[in-house]
């Protein structure tokens, strides 16, 4: 009877390791989505919330911005998204970091000329006061 506690104990204690894996990497795509409403509405205060002070925000073209700039950038309507569409997408979690890759797909007009862009993307999100704050993104275009 003792091993069988024991076992069921051990199970118990996996299933909710695994269960609290799933949960925060459900939390992290919800941040992804958090991100590109933030993005694509140029919400300085939904920006603000979903990035963490010492963002580096990597564009396709090599272009490199901190946390003022890309929210100003979108804020100000110098970088413009009509349509954000994301296949693909992967998360890895390591602890309370969490590497992000996916394929985006969207429609811009920037300086009011429409454009369309097909990038690949790697975020890095880090839970911060229990909240996963965007840290890091580079694109690259196909």
């Amino acid at each position: 009877m003792t091993r069988f506690f024991q076992f069921l104990t051990c199970f118990v204690l996996a299933c909710s390791s695994a269960f609290a894996q799933q949960a925060t990497e459900a939390d992290v795509a919800k941040a992804m989505d958090a991100l590109n409403a933030a993005i694509l509405s140029a919400d300085a205060q939904k920006l603000n919330a979903i990035t963490g002070a010492q963002l580096s925000y990597g564009h396709s073209n090599g272009r490199l911005e901190t946390k003022a700039e890309f929210v100003s950038s979108l804020v100000e309507r110098r970088s413009v998204f009509v349509k954000i569409e994301i296949s693909n997408q992967k998360i890895a979690m390591m602890g309370d970091t969490a590497i992000v890759r996916n394929h985006l797909s969207g429609d811009t007009n920037s300086g009011g000329k429409p454009g369309h862009v097909e990038l690949d993307i790697m975020y890095v999100f880090r839970l911060e006061g229990g909240e996963w704050k965007l840290i890091g993104r580079q694109a690259y275009k196909l």
